[in-house]
Formats: structure tokens, sequence, C-alpha cells
């Protein structure tokens, strides 16, 4: 957790470089997706495809809980330093990431482990695949709507010595 520091440039740096590196887990979990959905049409052993798998669902698991845990949380505290209103869309939003973060969490709980069922696992990736992309949406209008907001507010403040 970042500090609770009073002067809201700071705290906007500080979730600044927190969006930096938890945007870059984004792209590393697209990544070990679409890598299994190409892998699909080749028919890999098990073996290998449950480490695809293995590596995917922890990459989910470590995705969801930086984001719960540790994003969504300074985000919120960012917008009450500039209190600026913005929580408002935080509180129309939460709700509908919690709805993705448990269809998220149940694929990991079925694939984690499990070995493959083909038929089975594209159908399952195909609507993991949906709501990732319905969660990105969601998680891209708060990062918008609170972080990019403040960086005008940022821009607009004196530079400090």
């Amino acid at each position: 957790m970042l500090s609770n520091d009073s002067d809201p440039k700071q705290h906007f740096e500080a979730v600044e470089d927190l969006l930096t590196r938890w945007l870059k887990e984004r792209r590393a979990l697209l990544g070990a997706y679409t890598e299994i959905i190409v892998t699909l049409d080749y028919h890999l052993d098990d073996e290998a495809m449950q480490k695809r798998q293995e590596a995917l669902c922890e990459l989910l698991v470590d995705y969801i809980s930086a984001g719960h845990f540790e994003v969504f949380h300074e985000l919120i505290n960012e917008a009450e330093s500039f209190d600026d209103g913005s929580c408002v869309l935080a509180e129309k939003l939460m709700p509908s990431i919690g709805d993705t973060t448990e269809v998220i969490l149940a694929y990991e709980e079925k694939y984690a482990n499990a070995q493959g069922h083909p038929e089975k696992l594209k159908r399952d990736l195909s609507a993991l695949g949906e709501v990732l992309e319905s969660r990105f949406v969601l998680e891209d209008q708060l990062i918008a709507g609170l972080h990019n907001r403040h960086r005008r507010l940022v821009a607009q403040m004196p530079k400090s010595a």
C-alpha cells in the first residue's frame, strides 16, 4: 500500500507508477491467454497444456488480487485526496468489476489443477476472454475517470522545489 501522503501530487505520481506495473501485468496475462488460444489447435500433450493453464491461472489470480487489494484502493485514495467528486464513478463501476472477479476466479478454480478437456476448455476460454474484455473496459473507465482526470489537475499544479 502506498503512503497516505496528504500531497495529492505525490500520491498521483505513486499511483502512476503502480498503474504502470499493473498494466504490464495485464499485458502478460493477455499474452498467456493468447498463447493458450493459439496452441489449442495444435493439440499439445496434456502436460504442456497443463503448464500453460497453471501459468495463466497464476497470472489471473495475481492480476485480480493486485487490482482489488492495491490498485483500486489507491485510485480511490487518490480521488479522495483530490476531493473532486470522482469517487462517485468508482462507486458505480466497482460492483460490475466485482462480478467479473467471481467469473475469473471460478475459471481459475476449475483449471488451475485440472487435466485438459479440450472441448470444454475452448468454450471456457472463450467465456473467460469475454469477461476479461468486459473487465478491462471497466478498469480503463475507472482509470480514465479517476487517475487521468487528475493528470490534468496535477499538470496545473505549481512545480515543487
